[in-house]
């Protein structure tokens, strides 16, 4: 069980009595920093990825750690914003989505930099309900890593990524009947919107020809495209899991059965 407090119960003494307590604290940072640095650097060494990349990614994990450590303690739950719980799992998830791009998709200190700051957002802003926490954290992001990278700077722009933007390999026709062409999944960043939207709307319409009586007409505009990207990147992870919170006819269920489409779940 969670410690006591910040809205979370205690269980009764009564029952406490029956069990031996062992309290588990937070491994130290020096050991949570060598724990996922063998994860990181285990997948990204020198005979996947460049040099530089390899380089950046060693930064990246204490420079992680202080993100994460910093929402921890400024973002605190309160009786409105009782998921403001961050613990150990939120820097597995940051690496685990860091550990599924391949080398061909991330050459440059550039785009892991980008791939690090969306797996952030996705991993620990997206639960923030309000756009003064969302700041804060984008700020905290940025004068965090001025002091880790030593003059690096983080893209300006937001980036997402995504693994349904490649196209279907061509048919040969030695393929058997029940064959189900799929799609490579390739987690890339998403060049555009543009693009996303042309391909979101090229899934929508071979979801009204496959699914019957289950015609979706949606209207993709930028946040309904980032939502989308949000919702396909928990269904793609293995254990994910998530809370869509929004009022009704905001499109949470239509876009999550999107995703699943495109996911080639049933």
């Amino acid at each position: 069980m969670i410690h006591p407090g910040g809205g979370r119960n205690d269980i009764p003494h009564r029952l406490k009595r029956q069990f031996c307590i062992f309290n588990c604290t937070l491994p130290s940072t020096t050991s949570m920093d060598l724990i996922f640095k063998q994860i990181a650097c285990g997948y990204f060494c020198p005979e996947r990825f460049k040099p530089e990349v390899v380089s950046l990614v060693e930064r990246l994990i204490t420079l992680t750690r202080h993100v994460w450590q910093q929402t921890k303690i400024k973002m605190l739950p309160t009786p409105a914003k009782f998921h403001y719980v961050f613990n150990l799992r939120d820097l597995s998830r940051i690496w685990q989505g860091m550990l599924t791009v391949k080398s061909p998709e991330c050459e440059t200190t550039e785009k892991l930099l980008k791939l690090w700051e969306h797996e952030c957002h996705r991993v620990i802003s997206d639960r923030f309900i309000e756009a003064t926490d969302k700041t804060w954290f984008k700020n905290n992001m940025k004068s965090q890593a001025s002091m880790e990278l030593g003059g690096i700077e983080l893209p300006v722009e937001d980036s997402y990524w995504a693994d349904f933007l490649r196209d279907p390999p061509e048919p040969t026709g030695d393929e058997p009947e029940d064959y189900v062409i799929e799609i490579p999944k390739v987690y890339e960043e998403v060049p555009s919107q543009e693009f996303a939207k042309e391909r979101l709307y090229m899934y929508m319409e071979s979801y009204n020809e496959s699914i019957r009586g289950a015609f979706m007409d949606l209207v993709f505009f930028d946040d309904a495209i980032i939502n989308l990207v949000t919702v396909s990147r928990i269904i793609r992870t293995a254990r994910g899991n998530g809370m869509l919170v929004g009022v009704g006819g905001s499109g949470k269920q239509s876009l999550t059965k999107l995703a699943s489409f495109i996911a080639l779940y049933k």
